[in-house]
């Protein structure tokens, strides 16, 4: 079955069915702070009161990148994550989910979590297969040695190996977050970080 956005209700399709069905209701938001054992990512809680006196509220949690990967999230990451929260409490009321439990955004924010760094937005066909065959948006390539190189965001970079190895963590030399792909293989190739 092919892949269409369309078949996705937005998160302020939501809000609004939510709103119209309880005019009293109270949609409110908890940021969390970093989440635990990834220092990339920081988390957050929305709690959907249908009422005041509501006391088995919807409950939705998140996560996002504390630095967006996009042009689309980079400075707007902490509303970001506050949308995505709304949205998975008002699911759990099953509220807008006649189209699927994950909202518009969520599907096009998992691209955003697959891609390897901020990208450049890039005109393109919105998708009419699978989302894996046709992103949004493409990402130049990191190696600042290679010049109009670019790879898609579900591509995956290639060394002299063969294709490269994606990870992140804690640099050791200098305590900051690093992420980015590696060669496994002697004679090791150049990483391609992900760019911040």
């Amino acid at each position: 079955m092919a892949f269409d956005i369309a078949n996705y209700t937005t998160v302020q399709e939501r809000v609004a069915l939510f709103y119209e069905k309880y005019p009293e209701g109270s949609i409110q938001f908890q940021f969390m702070g970093v989440m635990d054992g990834d220092p990339t990512k920081m988390w957050g809680i929305a709690r959907a009161y249908r009422s005041p006196e509501d006391l088995l509220p919807g409950v939705g949690t998140a996560s996002e990148f504390i630095i967006g990967k996009s042009p689309y999230t980079l400075g707007s990451e902490l509303q970001n994550l506050e949308t995505s929260c709304w949205g998975r409490s008002l699911a759990s009321l099953n509220i807008g989910t006649s189209k699927g439990l994950s909202s518009k955004e969520e599907i096009l924010g998992n691209q955003e979590k697959r891609s390897p760094g901020p990208a450049k937005p890039k005109a393109v066909e919105p998708p009419s297969t699978a989302m894996e065959s046709d992103p949004w948006f493409s990402v130049p390539a990191m190696d600042e040695g290679v010049e109009d190189e670019e790879y898609t965001p579900l591509d995956v970079p290639a060394c002299l190996h063969g294709p490269m190895v994606r990870r992140s963590g804690i640099g050791k030399k200098t305590g900051k977050p690093y992420a980015g792909y590696f060669c496994d293989n002697e004679p090791q190739c150049d990483p391609k970080f992900d760019r911040s």
